[in-house]
């Protein structure tokens, strides 16, 4: 006869898997800067917490990072405090800090936590494809979070329950493109020669490799999400475009599909079945959707908000050689994923 475990058991069971809730986190500001040529990247993330009982701990997901400095700050105590302790455990996936002061409940802070990773071709967390065009071999970097990988790309309450929101900052090689599941509200260019001195002074600061030319692309806030569905990519993409007006809300949204270059001219159906469905689904749903844009990007396979990502059997057509099946499959793909975005 099987004995039920009695509340305090299950919780204990319970407790093993799922983060403490003394602290939720409600802001991530990710910044993260790809290396294409040396297959890594570095950043820091700071999370605007919300400590719900008086706590001298903070628990979070990571793994497979070299994680570097950090630091908490307490607007209740205007005090910023460094860990006195530290504890890793690989098993769980979690990382522990202690600090000399309690943290208020009913509070916000703000951890900051640097990080560093390589981009290995695992196809989870933060990873690296290579692919060749012209005799040559280029790489490119993406997001693979579902189900529990965002904590390979950068610390985090790695947990579907535990919806934040995040703002995306990525840092890149002039040449190249960045993604993320949010429109980008500005992109400039960072040179150590040109910049002044009071300009970027995070990134002096965090980033001691920053002794070349880098493109700095910063995205809008997303609505709140969870960790899986968080997606920012980085390569050689070209793209397609077009819009559509939505028939709930009245607004255009804007419609990309990325592909490398040898491949973005089989991309143009793709595009055309997702301006098709996307208001049709606004109508059968009866929701409005929710985010300013949609793109597709021709990697991976993912249905990111905002960010859908797929492998190429699954979006691309040559319009000379396609037949009916082929078409049917890639508006089932493509229309299973953007039903997704609800």
């Amino acid at each position: 006869m099987v004995t039920p475990l009695g509340p305090s058991a299950a919780s204990k069971s319970d407790d093993q898997y799922r983060l403490p809730t003394n602290v939720k986190p409600k802001h991530y500001d990710v910044t993260i800067k790809t290396d294409l040529e040396k297959l890594e990247f570095e950043g820091f993330v700071q999370v605007s917490l919300a400590i719900h009982r008086n706590t001298t701990s903070v628990t979070l997901n990571t793994t497979a990072l070299e994680l570097g400095k950090a630091s908490i700050y307490s607007d209740a105590l205007k005090t910023e405090q460094e860990p006195s302790g530290t504890s890793l455990d690989k098993d769980a996936e979690r990382i522990t800090y202690e600090f000399p002061t309690a943290l208020p409940a009913g509070s916000t802070a703000h951890l900051k936590i640097g990080f560093s990773g390589k981009l290995a071709g695992s196809m989870t967390g933060y990873y690296k494809s290579v692919y060749e065009i012209d005799g040559k071999q280029k790489a490119y970097a993406l997001t693979q979070f579902e189900p529990t990988d965002a904590r390979r790309a950068f610390p985090c309450w790695d947990e579907p329950l535990l919806k934040a929101t995040f703002g995306i900052t990525l840092i890149s090689r002039t040449d190249t493109v960045n993604l993320s599941n949010m429109p980008a509200i500005s992109e400039n260019v960072y040179s150590p020669a040109a910049n002044k001195p009071n300009e970027h002074p995070d990134l002096a600061k965090l980033f001691f490799s920053l002794d070349e030319t880098w493109k700095i692309t910063q995205f809008q806030a997303t609505p709140p999400m969870s960790t899986y569905i968080v997606a920012f990519a980085n390569g050689h993409f070209e793209h397609l475009e077009s819009s559509v007006k939505m028939p709930l809300s009245g607004k255009t949204i804007p419609l990309r599909i990325y592909a490398t270059a040898d491949v973005i001219h089989q991309a143009q159906f793709a595009l055309d079945v997702k301006a098709a469905v996307l208001p049709l689904y606004e109508k059968v749903f009866d929701v409005e959707y929710p985010l300013p844009k949609l793109d597709t990007l021709v990697l991976g396979a993912m249905e990111n908000w905002g960010l859908i990502t797929g492998r190429t059997n699954a979006f691309l057509l040559d319009p000379k050689k396609a037949d009916l099946d082929a078409k049917k499959w890639v508006a089932t793909t493509q229309s299973h994923e953007v039903a997704h975005m609800w």
